[in-house]
């Protein structure tokens, strides 16, 4: 007689989800090049591997939205340890939102559907958060906050949920959350808030699962600050260093272009199905997970329209994809429901101008994960691979021989963001804290910065702009959005040379009398105000703007929605005004020694406005004018 027994279906066994998990972070790893590059983000991506290489304080040293573990998130070679942790942690982070997703789904389906199911919808995903062309690979950081969403909705969707699950749960994303804090600040926060939201909607009254929260959260992030090598006492001033570039990033937020509609409708019209579901209820999908679903959206929708781009937009549309996966839909109105979802998803990737090489970099990625792999099992291969990019980027730079037998041994600072050039050039780094100056948009930042000049670095090599006066990220006047670092460079360093649009200044004693205030003129939008002429050759002239801010523009200039900005209006000229920076006084005409520099500037007339306009009426400020005397 023969007998017959069940077999498991295959993915029932931890091994099994543990291989597909694997296989997924294999083939779900897309980027663009492994060899370090040139530009704006390459260049924080460079900095924040040269401060683990140099061994640099986070905190009085080094500020940033990333912190000290940032450099996980790099996907390009800067050095064999720093390519073998970020490519680990990266790994992790994928198979971790595979596994989630899978979860969720084997409490409706088989383990062999759900794990296709989650296979598919990672690699949806994945695609959604490759970066753009020049800019960092896959957004590990945000795939994290999904990772982390998916695995506490997977909890709130168990008919049999246990209290020591939802204990487990909670701690161990916070546990993740203060090591997520310390690659990039807002995620850490996000995963750390998905964690309470989850204790909390599952019994508010259990305090004491909320306290573990939060002080699993705390150790987590003390424990991992002291692994990365920085000193427990540096930790308080990271966190409000970086607390203010991130709000200071927020402050300076884009507004919306007019592509943004698709992405406002897209998003109301899941928010209006987020309440239905809310409001109709179902046994199976449980007020806690829409609610839960609803906090993440809040989440991904400020990050969405702060900022907007395609990229950004697509982080929210990666989290409409993970909750359609996992919410159990059922009948007629839920397949409608999912097909509509998916079909919106599809619209959106199909019209980006970008699709196909989002497309070319998802097919490469099981080869670029191999050869990613083969690479740091031959680690000489790496090391030739970074002189390979280091050669690269020296004949993009070309920095004058000259300067760089000028500068020798001693210590350098690279302005405005041109870090890269020190990887390239073995340069000896002396950062300001900020080291970035277009994210110093806070006057404790910009203090931050002017203070580590003036008693910092032996020189300041600088990448000057194209325009005359120097313009930077997003349409800036480059000593508005940094006074006090621009006076502290005009004061405390001389200009040795300018040559192929690099200048290089070497540090001496300060050569700066005080400010002597001259005059203040109010000024509505549209008014145009005559700069006073120095009184002599030897001195320059600076201003202060006391903007009166109406309530539209304290809402709609990145608070709730970015829709216009601040602007000041130099000889016609229309640049974006830092607000936050606005008071302090910034130059206006500067010395003929600065000619040719970033420092460069010879303004007739000043005015204020906002744009675009809207119809909201004037701008009102008060300008203040000043006069400081230099050494010659």
């Amino acid at each position: 007689m023969t007998r017959w027994r069940s077999v498991p279906a295959w993915g029932g066994a931890r091994w099994q989800r543990g291989l597909a998990a694997v296989l997924a972070a294999l083939v779900f790893s897309p980027h663009w090049s492994v060899d370090a590059v040139v530009g704006l983000d390459p260049s924080w991506e460079a900095g924040l591997a040269l401060a683990r290489l140099r061994g640099l304080s986070w905190g009085p040293e080094l500020a940033f939205t990333y912190g000290p573990l940032g450099f996980l998130q790099t996907t390009a070679y800067y050095s064999f340890d720093q390519s073998l942790l970020a490519t680990v942690y990266q790994l992790i982070i994928v198979a971790a939102l595979f596994l989630g997703i899978a979860a969720a789904l084997r409490q409706r389906y088989t383990p062999m559907t759900s794990l296709i199911a989650a296979f598919m919808t990672t690699g949806v995903v994945a695609i959604l958060h490759i970066g753009p062309v020049g800019a960092p690979g896959l957004r590990y950081p945000e795939l994290a906050v999904l990772a982390a969403f998916a695995w506490a909705a997977e909890s709130l969707l168990r008919r049999d949920l246990k209290r020591w699950t939802v204990f487990t749960t909670c701690t161990g994303l916070s546990a993740v959350a203060g090591l997520q804090l310390l690659v990039k600040f807002n995620t850490g926060l996000a995963i750390v808030g998905i964690a309470l939201a989850l204790s909390v909607l599952h019994e508010w009254r259990a305090i004491g699962r909320h306290c573990a929260t939060v002080t699993t959260f705390a150790a987590s992030t003390l424990i991992w600050w002291l692994v990365a090598g920085q000193r427990l006492g540096d930790l308080p001033t990271w966190l409000r260093s970086s607390a203010a570039v991130v709000s200071g990033y927020v402050e300076m937020a884009i507004p919306l272009p007019p592509s943004a509609a698709i992405g406002i409708a897209v998003t109301l019209l899941w928010v209006g199905a987020l309440c239905v579901m809310f409001v109709r209820g179902d046994p199976k999908i449980s007020r806690g997970f829409v609610t839960l679903a609803g906090l993440a959206t809040a989440y991904e929708a400020r990050v969405a329209f702060g900022h907007f781009t395609e990229t950004h937009f697509y982080y929210l549309l990666g989290l409409i994809v993970v909750t359609v996966a996992i919410t159990p839909l059922r009948g007629t109105r839920g397949r409608v429901f999912v097909t509509v979802a998916m079909a919106i998803v599809i619209a959106c990737i199909s019209a980006s101008p970008g699709v196909y090489y989002r497309a070319a970099a998802a097919i490469g990625a099981p080869a670029q994960s191999i050869d990613r792999l083969t690479m740091l099992a031959l680690p000489g291969h790496i090391d030739q691979r970074i002189q390979q990019a280091k050669a690269n980027q020296r004949a993009l730079y070309d920095i004058p021989n000259r300067f760089l037998q000028t500068i020798g041994p001693s210590t350098v600072h690279i302005d405005p963001y041109e870090i890269s050039a020190v990887w390239a050039y073995d340069l000896p780094w002396h950062p300001t804290p900020i080291f970035q100056t277009y994210t110093a948009s806070t006057p404790s930042l910009d203090s931050m910065n002017s203070d580590a000049l003036a008693a910092g670095p032996k020189f300041v090599l600088s990448r000057l702009s194209p325009a005359t006066p120097a313009i930077d990220v997003g349409g800036r006047l480059g000593v508005q959005e940094s006074p006090r670092y621009s006076l502290a460079l005009l004061c405390n360093y001389t200009l040795s040379g300018v040559e192929d649009r690099w200048a290089l200044f070497t540090r001496g004693k300060p050569h700066c009398g005080p400010l002597t205030a001259l005059s203040q003129v109010d000024a509505n939008g549209g008014d145009m105000i005559t700069v006073p002429t120095p009184s002599s050759p030897d001195k320059v002239i600076l201003a202060g703007i006391d903007l009166a801010p109406a309530v539209v523009d304290r809402i709609f200039q990145g608070t709730v929605a970015p829709l216009f900005i601040s602007t000041a209006v130099l000889d016609g000229v229309t640049y974006r005004l830092v607000i936050q920076n606005a008071a302090e006084p910034f130059l206006l005409n500067t010395p003929t020694s600065m000619d040719g520099t970033n420092l460069q500037i010879h303004a007739h007339t000043i005015g204020v406005g906002r744009t675009p306009s809207l119809g909201l009426g004037e701008v009102a400020a008060r300008v203040r004018f000043y006069e400081m005397a230099i050494e010659q």
